[in-house]
């Protein structure tokens, strides 16, 4: 028979039974612990002269017959009691078809339920309900089993089976998904501290909480599986079936993790669940961090993958697996051709692993040796890198770039030169030579000039390993120049500067620099401002006592240092003669920057000479005058063309300085004198009275400044020039562009429009005059808060021209039939200029007000008498015409009234003494329209004394 019992489930209790039901013996008391197969003592055979051979069917068969018999009750118990057990292993050591096995497990059923119904008290129904639950499960009734293994609970708490028995209890619930009760069986077995089964309850515990999302238990109770599972495979050699168990926990494991936080739920769970057997091992940590890794990684999760890495070496940053693992970072970030974060992973290698770090403090030369290959690796990728982009930059970048090389190389050499890595050759090809030449390197273009130079001095002087990227001899040469720039410093190191550049002479002749050498002391004084030492030291160079091997370039510096002092010392004629020299001799080997370089010295010196104080007019301009034509295109010519400039203003020749700075500007567009010379110009034009050209260049600035302000300033004096020019076409231009586009300031504006009124009266253009006076009128009146006495004066005259304009119209139109029409065109033109007059008036001028209301009632007299005077209609008859006539006058009267009142209104401004024309024509008129009171000159002359 094949059983469907889970192999795990052990049979040594069923065979105890078993032993007990033969033995005969009485049934032992619930007090007394029944004792287990191996305690039993071994059957002594020798007791049997020839053992019975009897079978279990011949024995089945004999008990048959006994009850047959019908024996004691007892006896009777004992028979059934044996039966069952015999009938049950025998079910389990056939192999029966489905169906047979199934009908088999009924009747064991049967047999098992009858022993219980029949004997209760009996203390084999222990196993008998064991049995009974079992043969429900192997029948696939997990609700019937799941009755018998609670009963079995309920009477049996403290059996042997008790922990199966919550074992299969917890498992019928798990796979019925009810995962809370699986759960609490599952903890029950383990509470029974049954070693056999602990391991798998504890893996089912931890799926049931995973199961119920309480994902921290759950991760509690695999990790414990783990560490169990982990010290097994130390003591035992079956590893294989506890390796697989691992696996699958590590899966489950990893899945539970990636539901909570991944790598730092893990880290939490390792801190908070101890290792039984004291510390972790930290080969099972990284195979946690490794397996979550690897899981995350294969569910597309990488950047909690690559933390999960993380995390590991942030925590066990000491150990090789960290480096291990760092690379696996290494290695990720590289196949996903991200650089940078491959680079940040590299520095942070050689920080954790390099030299200095614990890790290297604590390793084994097994371990260095494992770390070695890559940490060079990347030490030297970097400080290359970092060399490299040095060499490419300049200033404080360039520095900061050498100086984070530095530390690099040191620990390269840290590596090279650790004696256990030299015995396991793990250095590879590096060239420890190499790296402190780079070193060297490194520590000048960082400005540790000490370091530097002792290394430098190290390589070039002492017998060392040779290397591939420098001489000795170079090493040396770079050792004197360091320690040149470290005497220019501090004046303490001087001598033994000195000391360098002998000793170098002495052990490199053959160097190529040695006259170079020579050179750089009469170079050392000229840094040291002894200029009258280089001028009398220089022939040291120049004349070099081995011919063969002077070099000629070296004599030209010389020449050049010589002049240079000159130029120092102020000596600008000797600097111009040793200069001028050097250009005519050497000219060939010059280079462009060292030609273009003399060539403004020599235009320096020849400036200089002309800018002596003492210097003699004549003279200087004699030196001006020579560089703007020896050197044209020097940097000096535009200062010796500017004080040409200045000379000739201050001479007071305008003509020869507007000839000048016209000159000058052409040539000089864009440098920071030309506003200075441009106002120059404005002003030479001034002094000169070249009004147009002053006006020219002021609207030339008008046109392209960028000052608003300038431009409006600019256009208004151009105006003004134009018209002193007596161009008046262009002022007319101007003064139009200012007024139509600088309303402001308002003063001005009103000037400018004047000036065009004024301009068109020349051109007895009347339509624009009365265009610009009615501008005049409107502007004053909108800023009037911004006019003066001038301005109001100015819109009064331009309403009063304006009215006069519409009088002139108003005379000039005759009433004639149809009166209508012709009365209405009169009308219009006598109340466009009443309106005129009347704004004038406003303004309070005495002579403008008088005129304005003298025209005013002039306006209505004339209306009234060309209403008598209009034409009378043909065809009336005498009594016809009669009335006609009287409605004229009817007509007419009002507008002689109005008359009369405003002459009136004129002439009684006399008592407030003002006296003009218009007051005497305002009398001359009253005294037409009212003799009786105003043709009385004896009496108005009196009133005019006493006002007077």
């Amino acid at each position: 028979m094949r059983l469907t019992v889970i192999e795990r489930y052990p049979l040594t209790t069923l065979a105890l039974c078993c032993a007990v039901l033969l033995s005969g013996c009485s049934v032992a008391p619930d007090n007394i612990k029944r004792p287990r197969l191996a305690d039993l003592p071994a059957f002594d055979r020798s007791m049997l002269l020839t053992p019975p051979e009897v079978n279990e069917q011949q024995l089945d068969l004999l008990y048959q017959q006994i009850l047959t018999l019908q024996p004691a009750p007892q006896t009777r118990q004992k028979i059934l009691y044996r039966l069952s057990q015999m009938h049950t292993r025998q079910l389990e050591q056939q192999e029966l078809p489905p169906a047979q096995e199934r009908e088999a497990l009924q009747q064991l059923i049967a047999r098992y339920q009858q022993l219980l119904a029949d004997y209760p008290a009996d203390p084999n129904n222990e196993l008998i309900r064991y049995q009974l639950a079992r043969s429900y499960d192997l029948l696939g009734q997990q609700q019937a089993c799941l009755e018998q293994l609670d009963a079995f609970l309920q009477r049996y708490p403290q059996s042997d089976l008790a922990a199966e028995v919550w074992f299969r209890k917890a498992d019928i619930h798990y796979a019925l998904s009810q995962y809370q009760q699986a759960l609490q069986a599952y903890l029950a077995v383990l509470g029974n501290n049954d070693a056999s089964l602990e391991l798998h309850a504890r893996y089912m515990a931890g799926w049931s909480y995973f199961k119920l999302q309480e994902f921290e238990q759950a991760d509690e109770q695999f990790l414990r599986v783990l560490d169990h599972s982990y010290t097994e495979l130390l003591l035992t050699e079956q590893q294989q079936p506890q390796q697989s168990l691992r696996d699958e926990v590590l899966q489950t494991l990893s899945i539970s993790l990636s539901y909570q936080e991944q790598g730092h739920s893990l880290q939490a769970l390792l801190a908070r669940v101890p290792y039984p057997p004291g510390q972790r091992p930290l080969v099972m940590v990284a195979q946690l961090y490794q397996r979550l890794a690897d899981f995350l990684a294969e569910k597309k999760l990488l950047a909690a993958s690559l933390e999960t890495y993380q995390l590991f070496i942030s925590q066990y940053p000491d150990t090789l697996l960290a480096a291990q693992f760092q690379l696996k970072l290494i290695r990720h970030y590289l196949d996903d051709a991200d650089a940078t974060q491959a680079l940040a992973a590299q520095q942070r290698y050689i920080e954790l692993f390099g030299p200095g770090s614990l890790f290297w403090q604590r390793a084994t030369v097994t371990e260095l040796a494992e770390t070695t290959p890559p940490l060079l690796q990347y030490l030297d990728y970097f400080a290359r890198n970092r060399y490299a982009s040095a060499l490419t930059l300049s200033g404080q970048a360039r520095q900061q770039a050498f100086a984070d090389a530095v530390p690099l190389w040191q620990k390269m050499l840290a590596v090279l030169d650790e004696p256990l890595l030299q015995k396991q050759q793990a250095a590879g090809d590096y060239s420890a030579a190499d790296i402190r030449y780079l070193l060297a390197e490194s520590y000048a273009g960082a400005t540790l000039q000490e370091d530097a130079l002792a290394l430098y001095t190290q390589l070039g002087f002492t017998a060392t390993e040779p290397g591939t990227l420098f001489t000795a001899q170079d090493a040396a040469y770079k050792a004197l120049l360091l320690s040149e720039k470290l005497a220019q410093q501090h004046a303490s190191t001087a001598q033994r500067h000195w000391q360098l550049q002998t000793e170098f002479v002495n052990v490199h002749r053959s160097h190529p620099a040695a006259q170079q050498v020579a050179l750089q002391q009469l170079q050392q004084r000229y840094s040291e401002q002894d200029y009258y030492g280089v001028i009398q030291h220089s022939n040291a160079v120049t004349d070099w006592p081995l011919p063969a091997q002077s070099q000629s370039a070296l004599v030209q510096e010389a020449q050049f240092l010589h002049s240079q002092s000159e130029l120092a010392l102020q000596q600008y004629a000797a600097a111009e003669h040793s200069i001028s020299a050097l250009l005519s001799q050497g000219a060939a080997d010059l280079s462009a920057d060292r030609r273009k370089l003399l060539t403004e010295q020599l235009a320096s010196s020849i400036y200089q000479q002309a800018q002596q104080p003492d210097a003699p007019l004549a003279a200087v301009q004699q030196h001006l005058q020579r560089l703007l034509s020896v050197l044209p295109d020097s940097a000096y010519h535009e200062a010796a063309a500017y004080q040409q400039v200045e000379m000739a203003r201050s001479a007071g020749d305008y003509a020869a300085a507007i000839s000048l700075l016209t000159t000058f500007l052409q040539r000089y567009p864009d440098t920071e004198r030309t506003s200075t010379a441009k106002a120059q110009l404005l002003d030479s034009y001034e002094q000169a009275q070249q009004w147009d050209k002053a006006a020219a260049e002021l609207a030339r600035v008008a046109a392209e400044s960028n000052d608003p302000e300038q431009q409006r300033e600019a256009l208004y004096l151009s105006a003004q020039y134009y018209q002193r020019s007596g161009d008046n076409a262009r002022a007319l231009d101007s003064w139009r562009s200012y007024a139509n586009r600088y309303p402001q300031p308002h003063l001005l504006a009103q000037e400018a429009r004047l000036q065009l009124v004024e301009l068109y009266q020349l051109q007895q253009d009347l339509y624009r005059q009365n265009f610009w006076r009615d501008k005049i009128a409107v502007f004053e009146q909108r800023n009037a808060a911004q006019g003066n006495e001038r301005s109001r004066y100015l819109a009064a005259q331009a309403l009063l021209e304006l009215g006069r304009h519409e009088s002139g119209l108003f005379a000039q139109v005759k009433l004639s039939h149809p009166l209508k029409q012709s009365l209405q065109k009169k009308r219009q033109h006598m109340s466009a200029a009443i309106k005129h007059y009347e704004q004038s008036m406003q303004y309070g001028i005495a002579t403008m007000l008088t005129e304005a209301q003298f025209h005013v009632g002039e306006l209505y007299q004339q209306m009234a008498a060309a209403l008598l005077a209009s034409d009378r209609p043909k065809g009336l008859d005498e009594l016809a015409l009669e009335e006609y006539e009287l409605l004229l006058q009817e007509q007419a009267y009002p507008f002689e009234e109005q008359a009369i009142a405003i002459y009136q209104q004129n002439s009684r401004l006399t008592q407030q003494q003002v006296w003009d024309q218009w007051v005497q024509q305002s009398f001359q008129r009253l005294a037409t329209l009212l003799p009786a009171r105003f043709d009385k000159t004896e009496a108005y002359s009196g009133v005019a004394e006493d006002a007077y």
